[in-house]
């Protein structure tokens, strides 16, 4: 028999930028004629579980599966032991590796095909692939009622030619799209020209004109054939590349994948196609697919449908992260797919979310990303499940797949292998060293230039950094909630596991809460006579999450249409008073509070000085009674040095005077920016020593305690040469600086350590912002800060409608090294700290405000549910706008 290969050890180097030798021996050879991973546990998806199985493949295809199978000595044994095998993940909604979408200059666009535009070097492919997906349904755009043609890829990375992804033998299919983006050319939104339609009954009519001109050029082909076939003269029928693809869906030769959001359209096209005689294989989107469940069922038509997206435009306000939960009940058969080049490399979580926001089971949510997806792409017959005959798609996982700590160890497509960990770690290790030797031969070839001297740098003139640097000043007098009495209700959560985070954990103990304020907290504590008990059976309870910067409250789409508080047209608004805008019944604050968000700062957007930024729970009946903090520093979004004229742009782009803008040109734009900023804070430091006589200017009072030191200045930026400047300008300014960045402030770690710049994290759960580094570094980043000594706090991302994925945020930072408890204080305590709130929330201690929530397991797990949800002592409950619609749908008969 073969030697064993342990499970991060490969043979081949099957991932790399561009096909190297590698890459192309690898593939040059095939699989290998005979493959056996063995020890795993085997989640078939079709025929259940098998514990310490054992999956054969031949020539591509999966021969054997069972907890006994055969070996032959030939073959090549990866060992698997403690590891999970599933089928490879299928993304049944994707627009990876195509160069366009979509059509602008007609209503009906099945005249055209993504197969004529797809890119195999898009690095979209070999993210997606290292997240387990191996199968794609690569969609036309949305902006006709009848789009292009789709085409269905399988993820394999350094192929040079097109045609060499696609899924040989997949039922051709074509996009179809309802709603507002069909409509938005009409409505004047485009760009271009209006078009018809602009409503959706106009998407309707369009739809069945098409149809009906389509099922005449069939009935011209038809005859014309007759004719032919009785020797009767005829003359052939002018052919037609709109109307042909639409007479392979009435002949059941193509399917239909609709974009579609509300319950209505869904509802027309299914009476459509009923009227004219075609099939629908899937409804994209599908977020209101609860409602028409029972139609959709009896059509037998599967939704595509997101996990938990909301709020993003006015056709979603009814989304809710129970839909796909409501639809597997109701007998629908639920793909989860992405529509995203991020959310494409973690579908696996995604799926789990329906366990926890719906009760589905984990083989219930694996089958919406194995063979739900396999279904709707007529496909189910080759992959989406482990069993003898089809594909050998294959991913080995560390952890069970629906973990948040599960990582992909290895990826395989018709049994060859495309993704491995460990030799993609040694890559991105060489070239990260040649690129460090290229830096360091820089540097030196430019000192040598100097005359021997480090070449100047164009940035400011630093000075000292204050003693303060790195963390708050002593905070003002608490108001709001922290001067409420700390008497009232009794509380006592018992038989608990309490996590206090500033003290460790104890396993059986009771937290009693009187009034808004913890009072006691031990495995000891005795019940006060007359407390409301709860008796957790064990659960845990940790401190509230604090969402380090969101714009909860002042942005949100609500019920009754959008709203934006969070940009005023300014360029400076030192001035605002974010505070006043906070709407405290927003429908956003309770959906973000039911997974254990109890608090968040907010942050305004808009300008180059947004405005200041408060502290609010996320309860109260008014924008008074949530506050928390009224201000604790003032939000500078920095200037980055792009085109387009502006601070939004992108690329070069040309001036007035038409001739293109260079480098120098963008960066003396952005540099007299800089000083425009510096300006306005010698005005402020000469206003707060001008005296009590002065005349009040109140953009230049609110930077009072930014320039005297009392408090930070939030600056936002994003790339990393934007980071390194933003300190220079910090220090040229004398102010105390927090950073809010991306994953990029991990390329800046040492220096941001260095100069003790506190770091808020935004954007974990994106794709990397540059090819050439490892598919994780988004998620790598804080566990690469923390390691640097950064003090690194985490944010959602700045938004309203994400908000409750902030624990999953530090659960993916997680799974690629940051250690949990560090993860768990980047939401709780050391928040709490950065933000002069830690006398008051943070952490479970006797004198503290009551936030705090219970949930059944580790609250970093998707799957995990939370129970409770206290806020300054009163329990706000777990109900919002979208469990108050799932209870109402799933009452439908």
């Amino acid at each position: 028999m073969k030697r064993q290969t342990p499970i991060l050890v490969v043979a081949a180097a099957v991932v790399a930028w561009t096909a190297g030798p590698d890459m192309v021996a690898a593939q040059t050879a095939g699989p290998a004629s005979l493959l056996a991973i063995r020890g795993a546990t085997i989640l078939t998806i079709t025929n259940g579980t098998i514990p310490n199985g054992t999956v054969l493949v031949r020539d591509g295809k999966i021969a054997a599966v069972g907890a006994n199978v055969e070996v032959p000595a030939s073959a090549e044994i990866v060992d698997a032991t403690g590891k999970f095998l599933t089928p490879g993940i299928i993304d049944a909604h994707s627009h990876i590796a195509a160069e366009s979408i979509n059509e602008g200059g007609t209503t009906v666009s099945s005249m055209t095909g993504i197969e004529d535009v797809l890119d195999p070097t898009d690095v979209s492919i070999y993210r997606d692939l290292a997240g387990g997906c191996t199968t794609a349904n690569v969609l036309h755009g949305s902006a006709n009622p009848i789009g292009g043609k789709n085409s269905v890829i399988k993820l394999r990375w350094g192929k040079t030619r097109a045609e060499d992804l696609l899924f040989d033998g997949a039922v051709p299919g074509i996009k179809f799209a309802l709603g507002e983006n069909p409509k938005r050319p009409g409505s004047g939104q485009g760009r271009g020209p209006r078009r018809y339609p602009a409503t959706r009954q106009g998407v309707e009519f369009v739809i069945r004109d098409a149809f009906t001109r389509a099922k005449a050029y069939q009935k011209a082909w038809t005859d014309y054939r007759a004719r032919r076939a009785a020797g009767q003269p005829a003359m052939e029928p002018r052919r037609d590349l709109q109307l042909e693809p639409l007479v392979e869906v009435l002949e059941g030769k193509r399917i239909i994948h609709a974009h579609a959001y509300r319950a209505d359209e869904m509802l027309m096209l299914m009476r459509l196609a009923d009227e004219m005689g075609f099939k629908i294989a899937s409804f994209e989107h599908t977020l209101e697919g609860y409602k028409v469940a029972k139609e959709m069922a009896a059509h037998g038509i599967v939704a595509s449908s997101f996990a938990d997206w909301w709020g993003y435009k006015e056709e979603v306000i009814d989304a809710i992260p129970y839909a796909p939960a409501i639809m597997t009940k109701k007998g629908v058969d639920v793909a989860i797919s992405s529509d995203s080049a991020e959310h494409a490399r973690r579908l696996n979580l995604e799926a789990a979310k329906a366990i926890k926001w719906g009760g589905l089971t984990e083989d219930e949510a694996l089958r919406m990303v194995t063979i739900n997806p396999a279904k709707s792409l007529r496909v189910d017959k080759r992959v989406g499940s482990i069993e003898v005959g089809k594909d050998a798609d294959l991913v080995v996982w560390t952890k069970h797949p629906l973990s948040t700590y599960t990582t992909v160890e290895r990826t395989y497509i018709d049994g060859i292998l495309y993704y491995d960990r460990q030799t993609d770690e040694r890559r991105v290790a060489e070239l990260e060293r040649e690129k460090a030797a290229l830096v360091a031969a820089e540097a030196a070839a430019a000192k040598g230039k100097a005359g021997g001297k480090e070449a100047p740098r164009a940035a400011a003139e630093p000075a000292a950094p204050t003693e303060a640097a790195g963390g708050l000043v002593a905070p003002p007098p608490p108001s709001g909630p922290g001067q409420a009495p700390a008497d009232g209700p009794i509380v006592a959560i018992t038989n608990a596991r309490l996590h206090p985070v500033t003290s460790p954990t104890i396993e059986r103990g009771t937290l009693i809460i009187r009034g808004t304020r913890i009072a006691a907290v031990g495995a000891d504590v005795q019940v006060p006579p007359g407390a409301k008990v709860i008796d957790t059976a064990g659960a845990d309870v940790y401190p509230g999450w604090i969402d380090a910067a969101s714009s909860l409250g002042i942005t949100e789409p609500g019920p009754g249409g959008w709203y934006n508080d969070a940009s005023e047209m300014l360029d400076y608004n030192a001035q605002l008073r974010t505070r006043v805008a906070y709407k405290a019944d927003s429908d956003a604050i309770a959906i973000a509070r039911t997974n254990g968000i109890t608090a968040s700062a907010i942050f305004p957007s808009g300008g180059v000085i947004a405005g200041d930024v408060p502290v609010m729970n996320l309860d109260g009946w008014t924008w008074e009674e949530a506050t928390v903090r009224p201000s604790i520093g003032i939000v500078l979004n920095f200037p980055a040095i792009r085109g387009g004229g502006g601070f939004g742009g992108g690329g070069g782009g040309t001036g007035a005077s038409g001739r293109e803008r260079t480098y120098d040109d963008l960066k003396k734009e952005r540099d007299k920016k800089l000083d425009e900023i510096a300006a306005i804070f010698d005005d402020a430091r000469a206003y707060a020593k001008a005296g009590p006589d002065r005349i009040i200017d109140w953009a230049l009072d609110a930077l009072g305690p930014i320039v005297s030191g009392r408090q930070p200045l939030f600056v936002a930026t994003e790339s990393e040469a934007d980071i390194r400047d933003a300190i220079a300008f910090a220090e040229r300014l004398k102010v105390r600086l927090v950073l809010g960045a991306g994953p990029e402030a991990a390329l800046v770690a040492p220096l941001l350590a260095e100069k003790k710049v506190p770091v808020i994290l935004a954007g974990v759960l994106t794709t990397p912002s540059r090819d050439d580094v490892f598919h994780t570094a988004s998620y790598q980043a804080p566990a690469v800060l923390a390691r640097a000594g950064v003090n690194v706090v985490l944010s959602s991302g700045g938004g309203a409608t994400n908000v409750r994925l902030l624990p999953y945020h530090a659960a993916m930072a997680v799974a690629w090294g940051l250690d949990r408890d560090e993860a768990i204080k980047a939401m709780t305590i050391r928040t709490a700290e950065l933000l002069g709130v830690s006398d008051l929330m943070g952490s479970l201690e006797p004198g503290k405000l009551a936030n705090l929530f219970v949930a059944n397991g580790d609250p970093l797990d998707i799957r995990t549910a939370v129970t409770h949800v206290f806020i300054n002592g009163r329990d706000v409950g777990i109900s919002d706008r979208h469990r108050e619609l799932y209870e109402k749908w799933m009452a439908r008969q």
